[in-house]
Formats: structure tokens, sequence, C-alpha cells
């Protein structure tokens, strides 16, 4: 209600302030028409007189009063003049002339009058003088129209100044009411966002508030998102948002934390019933979406934290509930975990390794490239694959498949793929210092490390700052990572194509949208997972995918790179199939930059 009042009055005291500073202008305005109208009726007035008084003049030397009576009668057709008087050059009276017309009016007198004397001559010689008198009260009645006429615009534009301003407020006040709700609400499920739910975290701890957080998360939304565009995504969200707040309780809360990640605060749930309750929200978030004729199937993951006994604040129950969900996740689709001291070891371990390989970026000698060859069928090297390798100083080497995923999920990865790009430049400077021809030599680029703008742009940067040029170096897009902008026109994939860098789709055969990848991006390389490779001679399953695979890249004129190749009976089958290139043990580990020219100097071309 104040703040209302204080709204009201406040508008109340700029209107009276813009009347005040209208009404200031249109008397300054006034104020100048009013000299301007006083000095042309002066003007008027005094030029009119000296023509009467060229035309009396000969009457007076005459001595012909009619004659200078009827000269002064033309004045009558200027009914502001009031009286004119000749007289002669002693001061004699000859003649006048008064308007023939009602006794002045009121307004008449008060608008007072203007006096002109002008003189009159005849040969150079003065004869006389006329003296004219004017009413002022036409200039008055001209002064108040224009006054009038001023206001009234005043008013007008008033009157839209406040309509507009009135919308433009009104705008103001939407805008802000919009920021507001963007603060702490998700626009696209109408949901609490993160920082909502942090408050409400918050707030249950400081109260000592019994209660559980849940995080829910969509197994399968980058498959359909890749399948069946955003526009699916979206659609699924929104659902899952709906369907949430029904299965509400009286006192839950609910939120979407990141793109497919829901939370649930549950408040005096615990022990079975929580697990029946979260096994209840699975069953119901998983029925199919239906968008744009498809049905959509859905799969739910989930993980939880007990408030209080394993999270003292919002942004420990986050994490550990986010751990919880990453646990249940490697179980598979559907299941569920409740934060653990064990889980909560493995987080404190993920949390230190994060914490020294930001360290290790900082660090000049502990991160380095390891190059594994790629063989034709002459076993001649036609390329390498660059392997990121991390050398712990305490632990020694770290694998990357523990040091990767940490990476990914904390950002590192932005970091972690341009301090590769700095290495191979200092490897390909060093081998040609060496006069060593290197072939291209390969590189994994993830979605999170050019998922937002600025990273993009940091990554481009360094390609020209380090002058890594098409012809030195190429990526390898991981199928089962999935990038999210192959919709977009400014997609980063299609922007490192449009440069001329040469892109691979690698683990193929692994991922959820194979022949969706063929399809959409036109790859230079088809790299087949080792999977499918590893003991194909003997497994005439693999062998019919594999050559169904090779079939299928060359159709689409790309190249195809077998990984995992460890046996000879599988390198010849490859070769039989017309498989392309090779990589794996079979040939040659990954090795450092160091061995790199000795590999070279035996398998070049």
């Amino acid at each position: 209600m104040k703040h209302n009042f204080a709204d009201a009055f406040e508008r109340l005291r700029e209107l009276v302030v813009a009347l005040a500073a209208l009404l200031a202008f249109a008397l300054v305005l006034s104020l100048l028409q009013y000299l301007r109208l006083a000095e042309r009726q002066l003007s008027d007035l005094h030029t009119q007189a000296s023509i009467v008084a060229q035309t009396v003049s000969a009457a007076l030397v005459f001595d012909s009063r009619d004659d200078a009576r009827e000269s002064l009668s033309a004045l009558q057709q200027s009914p502001a003049i009031l009286q004119a008087r000749l007289t002669r050059a002693d001061g004699e009276l000859f003649t006048a002339y008064t308007r023939q017309a009602a006794p002045a009016s009121r307004l008449e007198a008060l608008a007072g009058s203007l006096v002109v004397e002008v003189p009159v001559s005849a040969d150079a010689l003065r004869v006389g003088t006329l003296t004219v008198q004017a009413s002022r009260l036409p200039m008055w009645l001209d002064l108040g129209q224009f006054l009038g006429a001023t206001l009234a615009t005043l008013a007008a534009t008033a009157g839209l100044a406040w309509v507009l301003g009135k919308r433009l407020r009104a705008q103001i006040k939407e805008v802000e009411r919009r920021t507001r709700y963007l603060a702490r609400f998700d626009a696209l499920t109408d949901l609490p966002n993160r920082d909502h739910m942090r408050t409400l975290l918050d707030r249950a701890l400081q109260q000592e508030q019994a209660g559980t957080l849940l995080i829910l998360d969509l197994d399968n939304f980058k498959q359909i998102n890749d399948q069946h565009h955003h526009a699916a995504g979206d659609a699924v969200l929104q659902a899952v948002g709906q369907r949430l707040r029904l299965l509400c309780r009286p006192g839950d809360q609910v939120a979407r934390l990141s793109a497919d990640e829901f939370a649930m605060l549950l408040p005096k749930l615990g022990g079975d019933a929580l697990r029946a309750h979260v096994a209840h929200l699975q069953h119901a978030l998983s029925e199919p979406v239906m968008h744009d004729g498809h049905w959509l199937p859905l799969h739910v993951s989930a993980g939880a934290v007990t408030l209080g006994q394993h999270a003292q604040d919002a942004s420990e129950a986050l994490r550990r509930a986010d751990a919880a969900l990453r646990h249940a996740k490697q179980l598979g689709k559907d299941s569920f975990q409740l934060f653990t001291p064990q889980i909560g070891e493995a987080l404190q371990q993920r949390l230190a390794l994060e914490h020294d390989l930001s360290l290790a970026l900082q660090a000049d000698d502990q991160l380095v490239l390891a190059y594994q060859p790629q063989y034709d069928a002459q076993r001649r090297i036609r390329g390498f694959e660059a392997l990121a390798r991390w050398k712990h100083p305490q632990r020694g080497w770290v694998s990357p498949a523990e040091f990767i995923p940490v990476a990914e999920r904390s950002g590192l990865i932005v970091d972690l793929g341009l301090a590769a790009l700095a290495l191979l430049r200092r490897d390909l400077d060093a081998w040609k210092a060496r006069g060593l021809s290197c072939p291209l030599v390969a590189l994994n680029l993830s979605w999170e490390q050019c998922r937002k703008p600025q990273h993009r742009d940091r990554f481009l940067q360094a390609l020209k700052q380090l002058q890594l040029t098409p012809n030195e170096i190429e990526f390898e897009l991981t199928e089962s990572a999935g990038f999210e902008d192959l919709d977009q026109p400014d997609s980063f994939v299609f922007t490192l194509q449009g440069l001329g860098y040469g892109l691979a789709i690698d683990d193929f055969g692994t991922g959820y949208s194979s022949l969706a990848y063929l399809r959409r991006i036109r790859c230079r390389k088809l790299k087949i997972d080792r999977l499918f490779v590893h003991g194909l001679s003997a497994n005439a399953d693999s062998r019919t995918l594999v050559e169904a695979m090779v079939h299928v890249a060359h159709a689409m004129h790309m190249l195809v790179v077998a990984e995992g190749v460890e046996l000879a009976a599988d390198e010849a089958a490859l070769i039989s199939m017309g498989c392309d290139l090779m990589q794996g043990f079979g040939f040659s580990k990954p090795v450092l930059a160091a061995e790199v020219p000795a590999l070279l100097g035996s398998g070049a071309p």
C-alpha cells in the first residue's frame, strides 16, 4: 500500500513539474510574441500615418479643411485607429478624425493605446504635424489567440507525452517484472531455477528442517535433441516440468537446475519411503511424450542427499546430490542412488583431482601429447592422433579415462583443449627443426570446449595465433558426446569446416546417432570403434557390421580409420574390406613427441 502511494505521489510530482515547465515555456513564447506584435503594430501605424501625412500636406498648404478631413477619413479603414489630429506648424488644430463607433469597451480601456506623431512637409518644409492614436486591443487579441494555440499545442504534446510515458513506464515495469521472474524462474518450464532452489535449501538448512534434495536427470535427452531437433527437446522439458508440478506433495519444492536436470526438495522424507517415492516419480516421468507425431521415450536417473546429515549448506547439498546422480547413471538408466560417505570420498578425490589438474594447466612440464600413428595397407604412416597425457608430480601418469571426464564436468576441458593446441605447435616446430615433414595430426574436440561463444572465440583465436593450418591439424568429434548446435547456421562444426579444417567422426558405432551424424556432418574420415574391430576376423557379426560401415563411408566419400587393431588377422580382414587407415597396438602404442622422428623414419611414405 505504501509502495503504491509513493508511486502515485511520484507520478503526481512529475506531472506538476512537467506542467510547470510547459507553462513557463508558453509564457516565454508569449513574451517573445508580444514584443514582435508590439513592434509590428508600431511600425504599421507609423507607415500608415506617414502615407496620410503626405496626402494632407497640400490641403494644409492651401488651407483646405474639407480636403484634409476627406484624407483623414481614409483612416476609418483601420478599426484600431481611435483618432487623428492635424495641426499647423504653430500648433493650431487644423482638423481632426474620430472613429464613429460605440463607446470604448472595458477591454479596450484596459488594452491601452498607442500614439504616433509624424511631420507633414511640403517642399521640404514642415508645415504641420499628424498625430494618430490607435487601440492596442487587436494586438492583445492576436496575442491571446497565439497563447491559446500555444497552450493547446503544449497540452496536446503533454497529453501525448503522458500517454507514451505511461506506456513506457508500463513496459519498464514489465521488463523489471520479467527480470525479477527470470532471476528466480526458468523461462522454458516456468519452474524455479537453480538460484531459487539454492535459496530454499539455505532456508531449510538454517531452520534445521529434515528433508532430502533429489536431482533428476533425463538419460537420453541428447539423443532426443539430435534425432528430433531442439523443438522436441523443449517439448520434453516442458512436459517433464508439468509432470513434476502435478507430482509435488504439499510442502515439496521443484526447480529446473540445468538443461535436462531437475531438483526436488522433499521435506521429512527418507529411508524406504524415499525410495518408494523416487520410484513413483521415475515411473511417472518416464512416460513417453508425444511430439510431432512421434512418441519420445524417456528414462530418468536420480541422486539424492539427506539435508543436515550429509549436507550443511546449499552448495554442498547440490554438489553431493549431483555426485549421487553421477553414481546412479553409472549403474544404468532409470537408476537411483542416495549419497553415502563412500560416494563422498570419491567426490573428494574427484575435487582433489580437479584442483591438481587446474594446477597442471598452469605448469609447463606436466601435460604432454602422445602420438599414435595411423597406417595404410602398406604400413606407411599417413597421420597421427594426438592424445593428452598428464604426469602428476606425486601420482605419476594419470589415466586419461580418469582426468578427461573430470575436465569435462568441471569446465577445465576448455583450457585443456587450448593447452593441447599449444603443445602440438611446439612439437610440430621441433620436428620441422629436424627437417621432418609430419603428416596430418588429429586432435579430439569435445562439445564442452565450444559450447559457449566465448570458448569458441578463444579456440579460433588460438588456432590463428599458433598458425595451426588445415594442412597440419584436423579434429575428431566424439560421436557419443553429441554436438548440440548442428541445427544452427553458426554451428562451430560448420565454422571449422568453412575454415578448411578436416573433421572425423570418432568412436563410430558406439553413439546414439550414427547415421544421423553421417547425414548431417560431411566429415573427411570415419573412425570405427575398437569394440567392433577387435577379433572381427573370427566374429561373423562384427565382420558384417564393419564391412557395412566401410561401404557406407566410402559411398559418402569418407576415409575409414579402424581403431584398436592388435591382431594380424584383423588387419588382413580390414585390408580385404577396403579399410583405408588403421591404428592400434598391433602397429604402435601412443608415443611421446621425442619418439615420433624414429617412427617417421621407419614408417614414412
